[in-house]
């Protein structure tokens, strides 16, 4: 949460700074074909962050990718410079990037080009610089040291997501370790216990004894700290359509888009939560149909499972629903719920 408010903060920065410079260079005295030509390198300077600049600020310092984005940011900068040196002003905003995608002692280079661009292309153009040398060699000794600042910053914020994480990691095992001795010593030895009882029993408990084995082995599965027995040995779509296939209403399920890799703990919890979901729907519904679509984009995988039924009405949530939203909470998912036609449920989880 840190992170993601601190990123805010300088998207807000980078959006200020670019629409400051496209107002300077519009009320500029060039011609309007210079200040149309500035300000339109200058909005693809912006797109270029959009589209690429702005996943190597969310993933930090990376060498060759942060070079890459530094000169395709320069060469929608410099011409734009060369129209109007009012776009100068986007300085502000794409200084604090370059040290935000390289580390501080290869940002320099780069940070350097780009505060002396103006003055180069001036001084070409044979006129003189509006910033004086000096004036501007100290801008760059301070963006310098403002790098440094920031590299310190996200250093410790780094750290300090680190140490949350493996705190909360020790806090998940311990709970594991906890639920698996209480399975272990209730659930799988009364499972054993009926499935001796009904083995000599009539055909017709066939369901039960099926039924029984399946929890049977959840509840070895959860024992071992492995995935659910649904997930063992096949995808997270194989695992779906199996668990789907087995409920008594008329249902439907798809994949839209391509699958990629997840976690097993996040395959584990959106597994359990289509499970939780679905059984919702045959206890409380009274549907006729259930739907389920998994969905796959570049910023992460959503779950909806949608039926025709009376929807969730005026009633608080329930211990089914606030698991589902703990178990999301742990690998950065979220729960929606609607009630438009009936109710869904709809489960986010970023990549």
């Amino acid at each position: 949460m840190e992170q993601h408010q601190s990123l805010i903060t300088w998207y807000v920065l980078f959006a200020v700074t670019q629409t400051t410079a496209l107002v300077l260079i519009l009320i500029d005295n060039n011609t309007l074909a210079d200040r149309l030509s500035a300000a339109g390198l200058l909005c693809l300077n912006g797109l270029w962050f959009l589209l690429y600049g702005r996943k190597l600020v969310r993933r930090g310092y990376d060498d060759w990718h942060g070079f890459v984005y530094a000169a395709g940011s320069l060469l929608t900068f410099a011409p734009a410079v060369w129209f109007s040196g009012n776009a100068t002003f986007a300085l502000f905003g794409l200084v604090p990037q370059i040290y935000m995608t390289l580390p501080v002692a290869q940002a320099f280079a780069p940070m350097v080009i780009f505060v002396f661009t103006p003055q180069a292309l001036t001084w070409l153009a044979g006129a003189e610089p509006a910033l004086p040398w000096p004036a501007a060699m100290l801008i760059a000794g301070f963006s310098q040291a403002f790098g440094w600042a920031i590299g310190r910053m996200s250093d410790q914020s780094r750290q300090r997501a680190e140490l949350l994480d493996k705190i909360e990691q020790l806090t998940i095992e311990a709970e594991r370790a906890r639920w698996a001795a209480e399975i272990h010593d209730t659930l799988a030895q009364g499972f054993t216990s009926i499935i001796t009882l009904l083995q000599g029993a009539q055909p017709n408990v066939d369901l039960a004894l099926r039924t029984a084995r399946e929890n049977l082995r959840e509840a070895r599965a959860l024992v071992a700290a492995n995935a659910p027995s649904p997930l063992d040995g096949s995808s997270l779509e194989d695992a779906l359509r199996r668990l789907i296939s087995g409920v008594t209403l008329p249902s439907s399920f798809r994949v839209i888009g391509d699958a990629v890799p997840l976690a097993t703990s996040v395959e584990v919890v959106l597994l359990r939560t289509v499970q939780e979901a679905l059984n919702n729907v045959a206890r409380h519904s009274e549907a006729s149909r259930v739907d389920v679509t998994m969905r796959f984009d570049a910023d992460g995988i959503s779950l909806e499972v949608r039926d025709d039924g009376r929807g969730f009405g005026d009633a608080p949530e329930g211990f089914g629903l606030r698991g589902m939203r703990a178990r999301l909470e742990q690998v950065g998912g979220t729960l929606s719920l609607s009630s438009d036609e009936g109710a869904s449920v709809l489960v986010e989880v970023p990549l």
